[in-house]
């Protein structure tokens, strides 16, 4: 039994697929461009990093739980930053889990924080401390937090 397929006709003109993927991969990175351009150029109203964070935790090495942490600051010239709105978010390093914010708040010494965070699951975790003063002085930074014990 033999059976004949008619090829349906259309009216309408298809680009050739080089010239269509071209076309696509053009708008693509144009888009990109533009995306990179409007979002990660310094305006007069970005603040830069201009300072670190040095993060000790308490235990060292955590397991789940509550942990200690103290944060100390400073500016780009090494000098202590104190009265920041610092925040200390806690994430796990796979998708899915809920940020842990640490409860923080500045001690009597020169740019010293303390405080607690809770990991809520063991495994490797990082924190994303980021720091403002009033005059504008921005601390970002990642720390890694390997191999939080489930004990």
């Amino acid at each position: 039994m033999h059976m004949r397929y008619k090829r349906l006709q259309c009216d309408v003109d298809h680009p050739p697929r080089p010239r269509m993927v071209v076309t696509l991969l053009s708008t693509l990175l144009l888009s990109m461009a533009g995306g990179i351009v409007g979002c990660g150029g310094a305006g007069a109203d970005s603040a830069a990093t201009s300072g670190r964070a040095v993060v000790q935790l308490d235990p060292e090495k955590p397991s789940m739980g509550e942990c200690h942490l103290t944060v100390k600051l400073f500016d780009a010239e090494d000098n202590p930053i104190d009265n920041a709105k610092l925040t200390v978010e806690g994430n796990m390093n796979h998708a899915g889990m809920k940020p842990s914010f640490a409860a923080i708040k500045e001690t009597d010494q020169p740019g010293v924080y303390s405080g607690t965070i809770d990991f809520t699951m063991g495994g490797d975790w990082f924190l994303l401390v980021t720091a403002i003063t009033d005059e504008g002085t921005l601390v970002e930074q990642t720390i890694d937090v390997p191999g939080v014990s489930v004990e």
